[in-house]
């Protein structure tokens, strides 16, 4: 409810910002009436809105890194799809290792 207070938005922007229902928050100030009674949940949110944005962070570099492991493996498959084609129409095989030269 500090939020409120604190604030130049309307009790229905402020209760959509926490995610509660607008005459929960009336009823909460009516019964609070004052700001030195009334008990603030910022601290409490910001953590939570700290581990969230932190698990979010990792679900979108996982998300990145499970791309580029699949671009990487479509590269390789496009290298080795070209090094048939290589040996099939020129005759070289540039996958055969060349033996210990004498």
């Amino acid at each position: 409810m500090d939020d409120y207070f604190h604030s130049s938005g309307t009790i229905v922007s402020c209760a959509k910002r926490w995610g509660i229902p607008s005459n929960s928050l009336r009823n909460w100030l009516d019964a609070c009436k004052s700001e030195e009674k009334c008990v603030s949940l910022r601290s409490n949110s910001i953590h939570m809105d700290a581990k969230d944005q932190a698990l979010e962070n990792l679900r979108v570099e996982n998300e990145r890194l499970r791309r580029e492991a699949e671009y990487h493996k479509l590269r390789a498959a496009g290298y080795e799809r070209l090094l048939e084609i290589v040996k099939q129409e020129d005759g070289i095989d540039l996958l055969k290792k060349d033996g210990a030269k004498q």
